[in-house]
């Protein structure tokens, strides 16, 4: 392939989410998993989301249930639809500043709602593991509510309210949580919240420690207490913070981007946090890459990051594409050599 058209290459942002195929597993996917998840050594290397079944509250309006058209969340938020994103965007338009929180954010009452005929919409495939994505995390509510410069400022400039704002949203959302909870048998959540850019983190651990660290710690230990595993989302370079959400935070998984140093993390934290983890997107995507070539590439990835040669779980990991016979051809590639790799310790 020449330098042009590898320069060229188009990747989808997001592949096409194909099923696990039907084969005879020796202990189903969502028990191989919660393995991972528990930091055990698993059968063969976790598909991530192939192994689970996601949950979505009709209820709920802590985001938006419909992304495709403007809305408003339950906090007031306007959020305006974009052709060009294929999505709606916060507008930051209820505070002008941290200050106001008290006197201007309403808090809605979630026992007015029917949390059980919600939960009764489930048809539950108990061969996967049962998720709910909980988005909004702290710094992404703060932001919603009053645009995102403004909210870099009040971390600075307002410390004492962000953290007394923040630590009475997320009792509002274990509250949430819990209603929830109460009928969903949910195996873990994956917890949203973005701290940082492709170059950098947004703050600096002390503006972290002061804000955002407290309401963080309670969150998790209340999802902690309902036997549910906690799975942090976060966009960005937040290599700063892994020893905070391993150490304090307690997570259970990161799901965090390759700009982070992710053989460093596994080395250090593997037997006490999963890393979700996707192998080279050209992988999934590239025709120019032979599926004889993307089976020997896949059993590199394996090698690289595999319970076999790291403490712990190793990697759960996360592929998609845009060509059925390629994710399937990768994905039996994976299954099977990971498997072959993994047998001394099952």
């Amino acid at each position: 392939m020449n330098e042009k058209k590898k320069q060229s290459l188009s990747i989808p942002v997001m592949g096409r989410p194909w099923p696990l195929p039907e084969r005879d597993y020796p202990i189903t996917p969502r028990e191989n998993l919660m393995k991972a998840l528990n930091h055990e050594k698993p059968v063969w290397m976790p598909n991530f989301y192939g192994s689970s079944q996601d949950y979505r509250s009709s209820i709920a309006l802590d985001s938006p249930i419909e992304r495709m058209k403007d809305a408003v969340d339950w906090f007031g938020v306007t959020y305006k639809f974009s052709a060009a994103q294929g999505s709606n965007t916060p507008q930051g338009d209820v505070l002008n500043d941290i200050t106001e929180w008290e006197k201007k954010i309403h808090w809605e009452d979630l026992s007015q709602y029917d949390w059980e005929a919600d939960g009764k919409r489930l048809v539950r495939d108990e061969s996967k593991a049962l998720t709910m994505r909980m988005s909004n995390g702290p710094f992404e509510r703060l932001h919603m509510l009053e645009g995102f410069e403004q909210a870099l400022v009040d971390l600075i400039t307002e410390p004492e309210a962000v953290h007394a704002f923040l630590m009475r949203l997320v009792d509002f959302k274990i509250e949430l949580f819990n209603r929830i909870r109460d009928h969903v048998p949910l195996d873990y959540i994956i917890a949203s919240d973005d701290w940082g850019t492709a170059r950098a983190p947004f703050f600096s651990t002390d503006t972290f420690e002061k804000t955002l660290l407290e309401p963080t710690v309670r969150f998790a230990e209340a999802v902690h207490a309902r036997g549910t595993k906690f799975v942090a989302h976060c966009c960005g370079v937040i290599d700063p913070f892994v020893p905070y959400m391993v150490e304090e935070i307690g997570v259970d998984g990161l799901e965090i981007q390759g700009l982070n140093d992710i053989p460093a993390i596994l080395k250090k934290y593997g037997d006490r946090v999963t890393v979700e983890h996707k192998p080279d997107s050209k992988v999934s995507h590239d025709p120019d890459i032979s599926l004889d070539e993307a089976r020997s590439l896949i059993r590199e990835y394996v090698d690289s990051y595999g319970a076999h040669i790291l403490p712990g779980a190793g990697v759960v990991v996360h592929i998609m594409s845009s060509d059925e016979n390629r994710f399937y051809t990768i994905e039996e590639e994976l299954y099977e050599y990971s498997k072959a790799c993994y047998a001394r310790f099952n």
